[in-house]
């Protein structure tokens, strides 16, 4: 608006002034006129300031050359109404309101008026293509949690961006994602990734770290490989399709620790499942190998998976890829079913905030949260740091299981 950029404007005057004043007393042979100085930086704040009131005025006369962004508001209380007025007021013609989104059930406390209801969010579906809209925005408190998660879901298999007037209702923790839609700050609900830079300096330590390493465990590996194959006569390598980035199924390669026919006879092992969440896991497997126990008690298993990160599919840290097994039915639990997929937004890794935990007592809530505070708070040291703490966790034989 006219009044914040003038505002800007004086500060910048302001600014400048005090710099001259301090070069003043820094610079002894260099001396200015206070009279002129004044008249300079008023002079100076003026011309700018109708200089740019000027230009504002002749922008918003001309065609723009960029489409507005067309979004919709769910939400049709005060809340929504509020923010469409943000909207128009600094939104700088940048976005196209195009109407609103009436959540389903509940009785409106403040009906919009003048503006068009697009249809109920159970219809969202069919709204979305209609009215060719961009980004949601949620500006609605009759949503609950579950709710929130089930719209976030569909909005985000949709290629939309959601987003989220600023409120204490909390799907993540305090460093949350915000993106500007005009001079307004939302939160963003559909952003859960690394920076640009960042996932170039991962690939970049992943090649380094896999390469150079990898010259001198090969022959370790090699000889691991043939006691495997000697053990049992079966193949060394076991491959099993995991849920990589963006829900995209890959083949994840391991040292084989069980039986041939293990995937077989996990259907009968289903009951006897010691993780309290939808991952299977069993603590006294009846299909692990003799040498497999080993392996596996110093994750000595996992090794192989340094070909897939090689292939892209993997980096060496990340949350762990799941096996699409585990995931079937996970849409009856709306909670997870969206940390799922935003953790699915990012490569999987090898080791991670898991591995370096008590792995024997984590909950699935917990591994959820721990995969989600790693994407979000997520640095180059902090891999690095992970990759050092993963050593003496694999020293003390604690294993997977």
């Amino acid at each position: 608006s006219s009044a914040k950029m003038l505002a800007t404007t004086a500060r910048g005057a302001v600014s400048v002034f005090v710099l001259m004043l301090v070069l003043q007393f820094i610079l002894r042979n260099q001396t200015w006129s206070r009279f002129l100085m004044v008249s300079f930086i008023v002079s100076s704040a003026t011309m700018v300031g109708l200089a740019r009131m000027a230009f504002l005025q002749i922008q918003r006369h001309l065609p723009h050359s960029i489409e507005p962004r067309k979004l919709a508001i769910v939400g049709t209380g005060a809340r929504a109404k509020q923010m469409a007025e943000r909207i128009h007021d600094y939104g700088h013609e940048a976005f196209d309101l195009v109407g609103f989104i009436e959540p389903s059930g509940g009785t409106n406390l403040f009906e919009v008026s003048g503006e068009r209801v697009l249809g109920e969010a159970l219809q969202l579906d069919s709204i979305v293509p209609k009215h060719h809209i961009e980004m949601i925005i949620l500006a609605t408190t009759r949503l609950n949690r579950e709710e929130h998660l089930l719209l976030a879901n569909r909005v985000d298999k949709m290629g939309l961006q959601l987003l989220e007037m600023p409120s204490n209702w909390g799907l993540a923790n305090p460093r949350m994602a915000l993106q500007n839609v005009g001079d307004l700050a939302l939160v963003d609900l559909t952003t859960l990734a690394y920076p640009f830079r960042g996932a170039l300096l991962k690939r970049s330590l992943d090649l380094m770290v896999v390469i150079t390493g990898g010259l001198f465990v090969l022959p370790f590996l090699s000889c691991i490989a043939l006691a495997i194959r000697l053990s049992d006569g079966g193949p060394a390598l076991f491959t099993q399709t995991r849920c990589g980035q963006d829900g995209r199924p890959f083949e994840m390669f391991k040292f084989r620790s069980m039986v041939v026919n293990a995937e077989a006879l996990r259907a009968d092992l289903t009951t006897q499942n010691d993780s309290s969440g939808v991952l299977f896991k069993m603590r006294d497997d009846p299909r692990v190998t003799p040498i497999g126990k080993t392996l596996r008690r110093w994750s000595i298993d996992e090794l192989p998976q340094v070909l897939n990160v090689l292939k892209g599919d993997m980096n060496l840290v990340g949350p762990r890829p799941l096996p699409l097994d585990d995931l079937q039915g996970i849409e009856s639990n709306a909670e997870l079913t969206y940390w799922f997929t935003q953790r699915s937004k990012v490569k999987p890794g090898i080791t991670g905030t898991w591995q370096v935990s008590d792995r024997r007592d984590l909950k699935m809530e917990d591994m959820v949260r721990l995969d989600i505070d790693y994407i979000q708070n997520w640095s180059i040291w902090g891999d690095i740091l992970l990759l050092i703490r993963t050593i003496p966790a694999v020293l003390r034989g604690r294993g997977s299981h």
